[in-house]
């Protein structure tokens, strides 16, 4: 009877070290004069946001205190910060990144963004659609003959 318990428990290690080295997180990013090197496996949006942060000074503002909990797989090598961060966000609701320009180098660097909250209405707060009525018809003026020019003079 111990080892059948000691066999389900053994069981149960080895699937569960199985299950968490084929989900690994990994983050690496590197931004050097505005060019971005970002390798993130199964990582949320927030936690590349706060990396960011912490390497650039990069300021996040958004209403929820965040940006994603959803976790992304991204690879980038060589490219600006706007695409990069374009990447990273591509699934949020909107942001706004803000730039300023390195007086020394003249490289333009993101140093804000803030995160936009949904816009839509949740389906439940939706009233019916609107009914538009259709235009009423034009009249036609009254057939008043052929002497009279149809269009005026300015």
């Amino acid at each position: 009877m111990k080892i059948k318990v000691l066999l389900v428990s053994s069981t149960m290690l080895c699937f569960a070290a199985l299950s968490h080295s084929a989900t690994a997180q990994t983050l690496s990013l590197k931004v050097d004069d505005g060019v971005v090197t970002l390798r993130a496996t199964d990582v949320t949006v927030d936690d590349i946001l706060a990396r960011w942060s912490k390497i650039t000074g990069l300021t996040v503002v958004s209403q929820n205190g965040r940006g994603s909990r959803v976790p992304v797989t991204l690879h980038v090598s060589g490219v600006s910060e706007r695409e990069a961060l374009g990447l990273v966000l591509r699934d949020l609701s909107g942001y706004i990144m803000g730039e300023r320009q390195d007086p020394q180098t003249g490289a333009i660097r993101i140093d804000r963004l803030v995160i936009l909250t949904d816009s839509a209405a949740k389906p439940s707060d939706a009233g019916p659609p609107a009914r538009r009525q259709p235009p009423p018809a034009a009249q036609a003026p009254p057939d008043q003959g052929e002497d009279v020019p149809r269009e005026l003079a300015p």
